[in-house]
């Protein structure tokens, strides 16, 4: 089975092009995380099990 992976610089564009995440990564980075580090969160906990969300990182 597919497993996607992770890649920063994918999350970063997506992040770009989406509201609801770009204020969730920026919420972090506010509450004192690494970007890498929230956009890595963001990724597992809004994008991976969402296929809407993922087909969207795909064409990121």
């Amino acid at each position: 089975m597919y497993e996607p992976m992770y890649d920063p610089a994918k999350m970063e564009r997506l992040v770009k092009k989406d509201a609801l995440l770009r204020f969730v990564v920026e919420d972090m980075v506010k509450r004192g995380h690494a970007r890498d580090k929230a956009l890595e969160i963001t990724f597992n906990g809004y994008v991976l099990d969402d296929s809407v969300m993922m087909h969207e990182y795909e064409k990121a």
